[in-house]
């Protein structure tokens, strides 16, 4: 009976822990793409600052958002 309890409860250990670590790797997972995107939208601030408006600084936020997320 107390070795069911103590598996029980070490499994539900294990389980928490796991669930943590998930939690913790989706946050950087988060952060790093919310990053990545900041650095687009600068980027295309200041290619329409610099350029007046061209429409290839569309194409490159495009792009650049894009790898932001196939680079997860």
């Amino acid at each position: 009976m107390l070795g069911r309890k103590l598996n029980w409860a070490l499994a539900s250990a294990v389980a928490v822990a796991a669930l943590l670590i998930a939690i913790g790797l989706a946050s950087i997972d988060r952060v790093s793409a919310n990053q990545c995107g900041a650095g687009c939208k600068s980027a295309y601030n200041q290619c329409r600052i610099s350029t007046k408006g061209s429409p290839s600084c569309e194409i490159a936020f495009t792009r650049c958002m894009q790898s932001c997320i196939v680079g997860k």
